[in-house]
């Protein structure tokens, strides 16, 4: 897709007449360089100029609030982030990157003001790992949360957030949203950014003294703010299942075995196996906001062994199946108990406030 002089009378061209039209324009070549590398990488040519026209309306929107200089960046950003998504094949009816792109980069204005390119990229990459097992639509409302916090800190004499800042608030928001493999890290950059803006990549109510929260839910990745009221009253057990059948988007092709907690922060991390056509070792990792289950390398750490199981489901399950393995930790405020079960893909986690 060439772009082409405004006013040119050789073809109907829909971008022209728009400030976006009008940077196209002005850098052509650089960006018919950028569609080229794309088409170059496998993509279709008309879906490449399909996906730019999309991006007119987004910048449109976006132009009376930046300067010249802002709006070249993030039509860059944008344009470059689109034709990389074409080639890779996520850009299409659904995909989570043409989201993040079309839906979300319009409402963090000053992080595109202050980093375009590691805005949007960020955005982009981001959107398909939480879409895997995490709350998609809530890490949105969070990473738009933390950009108006943002603005608010910048509003005034100039403090533009750096590039780092910001991934690190799109890297909190995540963990926030159910990435638990990123757990520690988000936990380090939350403690890092501006109270503001953690309070709502952490999605916490306002007063909240976000050190605190960060620094008990470090020692019990199952507190959160507001289950311990919960607690104070005698609630009942509160069961999260995690895992399936690899068929259906979960981890595992056979039945999964619960074989006991490992070392580390109580409530974390767990040792699991499955059998057939060999067996092969699991690390469950989950705290309040999501899970992950991880292969576990041959001799990366001790492993307990298989051993004899409580055959008793735990008290307030909702099943009745047979237990085929089962263990318990404790931490500050809450008993665990996770279960396999003899005909289900899934395992359990049952949660006994203390």
């Amino acid at each position: 897709m060439n772009a082409r002089r405004p006013g040119d009378s050789t073809s109907a061209d829909p971008l022209a007449g728009s400030p976006f039209a009008e940077q196209l324009t002005r850098e052509r070549d650089h960006f018919n360089a950028v569609l080229a590398r794309a088409v170059a990488l496998g993509a279709d040519r008309d879906d490449v100029a399909a996906a730019v026209r999309e991006l007119r309306p987004v910048v449109d929107g976006l132009a009376p609030a930046l300067d010249g200089e802002e709006l070249a960046g993030v039509v860059d950003a944008l344009v470059s982030t689109a034709a990389r998504c074409v080639a890779a094949r996520r850009w299409r009816s659904g995909s989570v990157e043409r989201w993040a792109v079309l839906a979300l980069t319009p409402q963090v204005l000053p992080w595109l003001r202050a980093a375009p390119a590691v805005t949007v990229a960020a955005l982009a990459d981001a959107a398909r790992q939480v879409a895997v097992r995490g709350d998609l639509t809530g890490w949105g409302r969070r990473v738009s949360a933390a950009a108006v916090a943002t603005g608010v800190l910048s509003s005034g004499p100039r403090t533009a957030p750096g590039a780092t800042s910001i991934r690190d608030t799109v890297l909190v928001a995540a963990w926030r949203s159910g990435l638990v493999r990123y757990r520690r890290a988000a936990l380090r950059a939350a403690a890092s950014l501006p109270y503001p803006v953690a309070a709502a990549a952490l999605d916490l109510a306002p007063g909240t003294d976000v050190g605190a929260v960060v620094e008990r839910h470090a020692s019990d990745p199952w507190w959160w703010p507001g289950q311990d009221m919960a607690a104070s009253h005698g609630a009942p057990s509160t069961v999260s299942r995690f895992g399936g059948f690899r068929g259906f988007g979960g981890p595992w092709l056979t039945l999964p075995l619960v074989v006991g907690p490992l070392p580390g922060e109580p409530g974390l991390l767990w040792a699991v196996r499955t059998a057939r056509p060999q067996a092969e070792d699991w690390t469950l990792v989950c705290d309040v906001h999501g899970w992950a289950a991880l292969r576990a390398a041959p001799g990366a750490e001790e492993r307990p062994a298989p051993g004899t199981t409580d055959r008793t489901p735990p008290a307030g399950v909702p099943w009745l199946d047979d237990v085929t393995g089962q263990a318990s930790t404790l931490t500050l405020s809450t008993h665990l108990t996770l279960v396999s079960r003899e005909h289900s893909y899934s395992i359990d986690l049952v949660r006994v406030p203390r």
